[in-house]
């Protein structure tokens, strides 16, 4: 009797056992996926605070420089060059993202978003080798005006890439960030 009983706890002991191995053969890719699905997640959410600090960096740069009372006889595309230059520089450090555009327009919306077709705006597309090449203009400094209680608001928007270094995201994903901010008033 003490044979059989013996022998049931060994079988018993072996069910738990395959039991146990198949749980965790089932588990491990989920647990797998959930690491790498957190991994993707933290990398875009830095890159995205990286683009919102890069746009409000960019929105701060134009509403310094501001328009043609500031800078008279200095052109549009060299005042944007500037601020593209600077939106360039900070966002370098998103680490996977590629900048596809940047765009310096006046909002009409009231919340600042960038309307497409209604803003008037400069178009600087960023190529995957990060060389500039100019889009659409309809946004000259002539327009950007400085004088109180009427001074023009800017905007900048990015234009970014994520490719999902873990490769659960979707690949590829287009996001944007937007800043606004009033062209400085002259001092003076």
């Amino acid at each position: 009797m003490r044979a059989i009983h013996g022998f049931r706890g060994d079988s018993c002991r072996h069910r738990q056992l395959g039991q146990s191995l198949v749980e965790l053969a089932i588990l491990t890719p989920l647990l797998a996926l959930l690491l790498m699905g957190s991994f993707d997640a933290s990398i875009m959410i830095s890159d995205k605070v990286t683009s919102g600090s890069a746009v409000r960096q960019g929105a701060r740069l134009a509403a310094e420089l501001g328009g043609s009372q500031t800078n008279p006889g200095v052109s549009t595309t060299a005042i944007d060059m500037q601020i593209v230059h600077n939106v360039l520089a900070m966002a370098a450090g998103m680490s996977s993202a590629t900048v596809q555009e940047i765009d310096i327009y006046a909002p009409t919306s009231p919340d600042g978003s960038y309307q497409p077709g209604e803003d008037p705006v400069d178009q600087y597309l960023i190529s995957p080798a990060g060389s500039v090449t100019t889009g659409v203009q309809t946004f000259p400094i002539t327009n950007r005006r400085q004088t109180p209680p009427n001074e023009t608001s800017v905007g900048v928007r990015l234009v970014w890439k994520y490719s999902p270094p873990g490769g659960i995201f979707p690949r590829n994903m287009i996001l944007s960030d937007y800043s606004v901010m009033k062209a400085a008033p002259i001092l003076g």
